[in-house]
């Protein structure tokens, strides 16, 4: 084998072998909140892989616009978070790549996050006594769940007058609340929800409570 032939083999060797010595970052898996609302902040979390162990920086793209430029680069492997707040409502499509000092990966999974004034679900009709006495307390149960799964708190109108705020409870948690009707007649009892943000649900549907005079039944 002549020397040209030789020169020629090695140079195809030598591109195989540098091929295979570095590769492209694997394509990122992004994942995080889908939902929010205006100015909340959202963490977002990345991981690539790099076979050679490279360091590998990241670049997210919102609505095939990146804002940041690539990130400060990280091992390879490791969970990567990335905070994101979004000013208006709407939708917004999220999309990250990752490169090494060589290669890029092609971009991850298209992630869609719906930015919304997300108020807390309508809470369940409340639960008690079909009827009681004039001055006696009647208790009532109600629970509701938040689109946000946040914190809720529960008010009581009781046809009469307007109860007192709960405590706030995880969503699902069964809240009660006591009160006790001076007059007779049908009333009709109904609850609401509010989150820490102040957002408030609208009123639950009714349940209806006839109360009477101890001495009349």
């Amino acid at each position: 084998m002549n020397s040209q032939w030789r020169r020629v083999i090695y140079f195809l060797l030598l591109v195989v072998t540098v091929g295979c010595q570095n590769q492209p970052p694997s394509v990122p898996i992004l994942w995080g909140p889908q939902r929010g609302r205006p100015n909340d902040t959202l963490v977002f979390s990345m991981i690539s892989l790099d076979k050679e162990g490279d360091s590998i920086a990241y670049l997210i793209e919102i609505n095939q616009e990146s804002l940041f430029g690539w990130s400060q680069w990280f091992p390879p492997g490791i969970e990567v978070n990335q905070q994101l707040s979004f000013n208006d409502t709407g939708s917004y499509i999220l999309r990250v790549k990752a490169r090494d000092s060589q290669h890029e990966s092609g971009w991850s999974d298209e992630y869609q996050v719906w930015i919304r004034l997300y108020l807390p679900s309508v809470p369940r009709k409340p639960s008690g006594p079909d009827s009681a006495v004039v001055g006696v307390p009647v208790t009532f149960y109600t629970s509701g769940l938040h689109p946000l799964d946040e914190l809720v708190s529960f008010q009581f109108w009781w046809g009469d007058t307007t109860g007192d705020w709960s405590g706030f409870v995880m969503p699902g948690t069964v809240v009660r609340d006591s009160h006790t009707f001076n007059s007779a007649g049908t009333f009709e009892v109904r609850c609401r929800a509010k989150d820490k943000e102040g957002c408030v649900s609208g009123w639950s549907a009714p349940e209806t409570i006839f109360i009477y005079n101890a001495q009349s039944h």
